[in-house]
């Protein structure tokens, strides 16, 4: 990575969460300030005119928002996000110029099986609508549980762009300063909370509850868990990288290890249980008997590196006075005796009213947009939430059980096609492991990295005597 490549992303990381600080969107507390809505639409309209050029400086901008934006809703135009504009207008572009140059039958012939897959997921997700709005599900719910599923048609235009060795250094480099600067504004959090600077329901912890989509806990010593939506992603990328050290992939090899060591030291104040076992039933699935001694060292120093990072953050947190082994023993120990702990005792509560849920509608479902009602040891009270923090019951408890026959013919294809790739497998593997208690699968980000393993699978020239490719340059 260049020097001039790496400042330009980490400014355009900072950028957007210190603009979105002071010019923010609409937040439950908040008006968005119009000058939010202006930059947002100047950024989609420069992306719109890239694509309607079809250069690929579109797509990079696409790319940069969605790799560099991480989860937070910094942008918006009127109310809808800005992520949301750029894949609409995206994709009418980039419709458009498939049918005027007559690519459609290319296309179709190229990917029928992932077209197939994909049509019959649509289908599900278009009833699963229809029915929830039919029970009554609030429109917003419903519209916001479909939205990630259109991100699925990046898949088209990234099979595409991946061909372009450029485009593939970019969106490379956009991931690992996105690696590195997550690190740095999780520990400058921490940093803020533990010292006192910041504190609890001032506007920071607004910004980062409400915009940048974070979750913010005291634990009373000094020490704060601060989880952001977008480390549901960390594993699989620590699993890829850790699978290139142990094959002793020489490219790149110094920047894996400052990007491993980073969403490690992330994981230690994360502190997110599933995490955890997808991170240990990833490093089993990346075990073989050709390279056992390198698989061993390696687990044995990421282990290592992980003691020492967890202890050295929670003795600067706490100012020496704990080394935090008591808050991940009891974590991990609520796994098994969930009614120890307040948020395993929570999706304990919600196991039953989901399983109810499930009963009523198996075959399709409650729709997407669904809540259920559940007593909360937190606040004391019945609160109606539409997290279900269980994501497969969610996935049947919303869609029926076709729906998760949808899913499950999907993840079965990519599995098969990316069997070979052993880093890429256990990846996949974390992230089914993840989405037991999280929406690891169906997320905007799970779904991004769902495509762009099956377009990095799908990388083959097209013909060269038809119509030019929608993103070769040029109009």
């Amino acid at each position: 990575m260049s020097k001039k490549s790496f400042l330009m992303f980490l400014t355009a990381y900072f950028g957007l969460r210190v603009f979105s600080y002071f010019f923010s969107p609409s937040t439950p507390l908040y008006h968005a300030d119009p000058i939010n809505w202006i930059v947002s639409f100047f950024i989609l309209a420069l992306s719109a005119y890239f694509l309607y050029l079809k250069s690929p400086y579109g797509w990079l901008i696409i790319a940069g928002e969605l790799l560099l934006g991480g989860a937070g809703n910094f942008l918006e135009i009127k109310g809808v996000s800005l992520r949301t504009c750029l894949l609409v207008f995206s994709m009418l572009i980039y419709s458009f110029q498939v049918i005027e140059d007559r690519k459609y039958k290319i296309i179709y012939k190229e990917n029928k099986t992932f077209i197939y897959l994909l049509s019959f997921i649509f289908f599900i997700v278009g009833i699963s609508a229809l029915h929830g709005y039919q029970l009554g599900n609030n429109p917003k719910l419903i519209f916001a549980d479909t939205i990630p599923y259109l991100f699925f048609l990046y898949y088209f235009p990234l099979q595409e762009l991946l061909k372009l060795d450029k485009f593939r250094k970019a969106i490379f480099n956009m991931l690992m300063v996105a690696v590195v600067s997550n690190f740095v504004f999780t520990y400058f959090t921490l940093a803020g909370f533990s010292s006192g600077i910041f504190v609890l329901q001032d506007s920071y912890y607004h910004w980062f509850r409400d915009v940048a989509n974070g979750k913010i806990t005291d634990y009373g010593t000094g020490f704060f868990r601060i989880i952001l939506n977008e480390q549901l992603v960390i594993v699989p990328l620590f699993l890829s990288m850790l699978y290139k050290q142990i094959n002793n992939e020489n490219t790149k090899k110094f920047v894996f290890k400052i990007a491993g060591g980073t969403l490690l030291a992330v994981l230690t104040i994360n502190l997110t249980r599933i995490y955890f076992l997808a991170l240990a039933v990833g490093i089993l699935f990346l075990f073989s008997t050709k390279n056992w001694k390198r698989w061993f060292a390696y687990s044995a120093a990421a282990l290592a590196f992980f003691i020492i990072a967890f202890t050295l953050t929670h003795l600067a947190a706490t100012k020496g006075k704990s080394l935090g082994w008591e808050y991940l023993g009891l974590r991990l120990q609520s796994i098994a005796m969930p009614q120890i702990e307040d948020s395993s005792l929570s999706r304990l509560l919600l196991l039953p009213k989901i399983i109810e849920k499930i009963k009523a509608h198996p075959l399709l479902g409650n729709g997407l947009g669904s809540t259920v009602t559940v007593y909360s040891p937190i606040f004391k009270v019945n609160v109606i939430t539409p997290h279900f923090d269980w994501g497969y019951l969610e996935i049947i408890a919303e869609m029926g059980l076709v729906g998760i026959l949808a899913w499950g013919l999907l993840i079965g294809n990519l599995m098969v096609k990316i069997k070979q790739n052993r880093g890429l497998f256990a990846s996949v593997v974390a992230l089914l492991v993840i989405n037991i208690t999280s929406p690891a699968l169906f997320h905007v980000l799970g779904i991004i990295m769902i495509t762009y393993l099956f377009a990095n699978n799908k990388v083959t020239a097209l013909p060269n005597n038809h119509a030019t490719s929608p993103m070769s340059g040029g109009k």
